[in-house]
């Protein structure tokens, strides 16, 4: 990867760094985190506790914010992934099938809602430590126009003479159009994320590291870099949550002390987090947790 650290500032006391081998965060960027999120701090919804699962039988199936075609998009579920069935909802018709919309939550935790048409009802629960198939967000629109006749090979190309030229929002869309054509790219992934960082746009990060990590769930700087997306977007539970993530993995390309200090780094990112979502109690448990390595 093209960065070698990342700074995060939370008042003047944090300043967060790091350097050396393995994929981590971009370089050089200041994150102030003392003014308030808009609307105040934002609290991780309560959800209510599953009796029924389901399966994808048709997928990619949209998970959405709302009951509704027009709720926005939170991730597409592939085939076969099981999900838990919170609530049932209005019934509606949709072209030609008509069904319920579901409250459910996947197995990494997401919450959202599904239109039922393409579910498997009551599958039985997933076996303890089966792992989720993996998931694919939307990458953004692309503002370049993507010529319909090229394969990930040639996009791929176009996205590294893009960004030679550097021409990185082209490089970006072309390396997403890439991606769409070929999901299995998993490194490249991370490389949009980069890119997606230089230019400002977080949520579009996080959307790329979301990507990656469904790919790769024990990669801890995919994680580590997710958080700090997430934190950049102000979405502060989902950075707890995957920074809390974090924590627990060993960091590739790291050990011995360079090992503990990467991990440190993801302690001050969660701490940040936290502290970012108005629970002081939350970043003390963090901060002993990190002294304590």
């Amino acid at each position: 990867m093209r960065w070698t650290a990342l700074v995060i500032v939370w008042t003047a006391a944090l300043l967060l760094s790091c350097g050396g081998g393995g994929e981590e965060p971009p370089a050089g960027d200041v994150l102030d985190l003392t003014a308030p999120p808009e609307g105040g701090a934002v609290a991780p919804a309560e959800v209510p506790t599953a009796e029924r699962y389901a399966e994808v039988s048709e997928g990619p199936l949209n998970l959405r914010e709302g009951p509704t075609v027009d709720a926005a998009v939170i991730v597409q579920l592939a085939a076969r992934a099981r999900v838990e069935i919170l609530s049932e909802g209005r019934e509606e018709t949709i072209g030609e099938d008509t069904d319920r919309w579901y409250e459910v939550r996947t197995a990494d935790g997401k919450h959202g809602y599904v239109f039922g048409a393409f579910l498997t009802l009551d599958a039985p629960a997933p076996a303890e430590g089966t792992p989720a198939p993996p998931t694919t967000m939307e990458l953004p629109d692309s503002a370049t126009p993507i010529p319909g006749d090229l394969g990930p090979v040639e996009l791929l190309g176009l996205s590294e003479e893009a960004e030679r030229g550097g021409r990185l929002a082209e490089a970006a869309d072309y390396l997403a159009a890439a991606l769409s054509a070929n999901p299995e790219n998993v490194k490249g992934y991370f490389h949009l994320s980069d890119l997606y960082f230089e230019l400002e746009r977080y949520a579009d990060a996080a959307t790329a590291l979301e990507n990656y990590i469904a790919r790769e769930p024990d990669s801890f700087w995919g994680h580590n870099n997710l958080g700090l997306a997430c934190i950049r977007a102000r979405n502060y539970p989902r950075a707890i949550a995957v920074l809390e993530r974090a924590v627990q993995l060993q960091p590739e390309g790291r050990s011995g002390e360079s090992g503990k200090e990467a991990l440190r780094l993801a302690y001050r990112n969660l701490i940040a987090a936290y502290q970012a979502n108005r629970d002081t109690e939350g970043a003390e448990r963090a901060r002993q947790r990190m002294d304590a390595l």
